[in-house]
């Protein structure tokens, strides 16, 4: 996310904590810091911690176990400044949980690991219908500028709440109506709507050959990676994603291996390495084809398949097919 979401559920959280009454600029600040800290994980990047470790990003730190010890140490904290334990616990344990929650409400990156550290499974809701935010200086972008803006429209009311000007009832209706209006347009898959949101952005989308919605509407998480081409033809762009790329490799190139976790190839070609020096090492360059690559670190345990893009790099349609061990595991629709 871009943090205007989680932002707004610190700032309502301040306003509610006071009971009605206006909140300190300190208070809004500590609530609006706190709703952000399972974000603190992203440290890890700068020491080699990996996106999917269990410290990577939104792992355990997005986790309601992790909210639950937090809340609760943070509320005795609170009591040297004669802050209620109780209230103070519920609601910083809210403000906590709700940050991984509404990561799994997100169309990109990984999911959040919820029940760690019983299960580390990183989980995302059926409804995805906020756009994932370039993470580090990308956020700087008309990318970073679109998703914010779409998570202010989203996280409206919570934002008026926390600021809760004096509105009369025609006028609050008005606003309402507005705002599902607008959740229809970001959240809604209807074929009006992704007209409406393509005239809006400048929609420049293309399709892999083969490519139709139809065809896509009919993909269902189970189906083999052999029916999917069926249907879809041949993809656009492929990623594939080795967890243990280490134990695929001989023994000699082992610890090289361990760093080439991820590649991805456009039209055939290889494009980009998640470590170009690591993949090196093992013979995997720009000229290396699928069928080179699978024979250095062999079958890609995890990939996705992307069935549209844009020439011009401007926003299009998402059209992805992730696999796991072979078969469907998510079909990623949404814009970018």
């Amino acid at each position: 996310m871009a943090s205007v979401g989680h932002v707004a559920v610190g700032l309502a959280a301040a306003r509610a904590f006071r009971r009605g009454s206006r909140p300190s600029l300190w208070a809004l600040a500590g609530w609006s810091a706190l709703s952000l800290l399972p974000d603190a994980d992203v440290i890890g990047f700068s020491f080699g911690v990996d996106y999917a470790d269990t410290w990577g990003h939104r792992g355990a730190t997005h986790s309601l176990a992790l909210a639950v010890a937090l809340g609760a140490g943070i509320a005795l904290g609170a009591r040297r400044v004669d802050l209620p334990f109780r209230r103070t616990a519920l609601f910083a344990i809210v403000v906590l949980a709700s940050h991984g929650l509404l990561d799994t409400l997100t169309d990109g990156g990984l999911g959040a690991a919820l029940l760690w550290p019983a299960d580390p499974t990183r989980y995302f809701a059926p409804w995805r219908p906020i756009p994932v935010a370039p993470i580090g200086p990308a956020f700087v972008s008309l990318q970073g500028l679109f998703v914010s803006g779409i998570e202010m429209l989203l996280f409206a009311p919570l934002l008026v709440y926390s600021v809760r000007p004096s509105l009369k009832r025609p006028t609050i209706g008005a606003l309402l109506a507005l705002w599902l209006g607008s959740v229809w347009l970001i959240g809604s898959g209807d074929p009006v709507r992704e007209a409406v949101i393509g005239r809006l952005v400048g929609e420049d989308t293309a399709y892999s050959g083969g490519y139709s919605e139809a065809a896509f509407n009919a993909i269902a998480v189970g189906q083999s990676r052999a029916r999917v081409r069926d249907r879809l033809g041949a993809a656009f762009g492929e990623s594939w994603f080795y967890p243990a790329a280490g134990e695929r490799a001989s023994d000699t190139s082992a610890a090289a291996a361990e760093g080439c976790r991820a590649v991805r190839f456009e039209r055939e070609a290889l494009v980009a390495a998640f470590s170009e020096e690591a993949c090196r090492t093992l013979g995997i360059v720009r000229s290396s084809t699928p069928r080179d690559v699978e024979q250095i670190l062999g079958e890609a345990p995890e990939m996705c398949w992307q069935y549209s893009w844009s020439p011009g790099a401007g926003h299009y349609r998402i059209r992805d097919v992730c696999f796991t061990r072979s078969t469907v595991d998510e079909i990623v629709r949404g814009w970018r």
